[in-house]
């Protein structure tokens, strides 16, 4: 068998795994006036639900997902940036502008903890308007 002929059949064979859907979770539940209400946030008396993410299901419960706000969004940045810096594996960055990434030294990653921590708390925790 020729060398093109077998990579076209491998990539055939492997073809359903490949294209095999991620899995989501949404919850199921019964709303106000009976009819079926898909989620991504869990409700009382919701049941979750493993689905394909291209799935019906998942599509009605992304609908549903209300927009985030940009307070939201900015918050959900912050604490995935700290994520990224407190999580104990190298961080690079591209120090120059040259397109290499290099890995950041101890007091860069300390001076950016600090600030990515000011911004959790600026955009994440409740203003007291007292």
């Amino acid at each position: 068998m020729s060398r093109p002929i077998l990579i076209l059949a491998l990539a055939f064979a492997l073809a359903p795994l490949a294209s095999a859907a991620e899995k989501v979770t949404v919850y199921k539940s019964t709303g106000a006036n009976g009819e079926t209400v898909y989620s991504q946030v869990q409700v009382a008396s919701s049941q979750a639900m493993q689905v394909d993410a291209d799935s019906a299901e998942a599509q009605a419960a992304e609908a549903a997902a209300p927009e985030a706000t940009p307070a939201q969004k900015a918050c959900e940045m912050a604490q995935a940036n700290l994520a990224v810096l407190t999580s104990g594996r190298p961080v690079q960055f591209d120090r120059d502008g040259d397109g290499t990434q290099e890995p950041m030294t101890e007091d860069e990653l300390t001076t950016n903890r600090a600030n990515a921590q000011r911004q959790v708390r600026a955009y994440c925790e409740p203003v007291d308007e007292g």
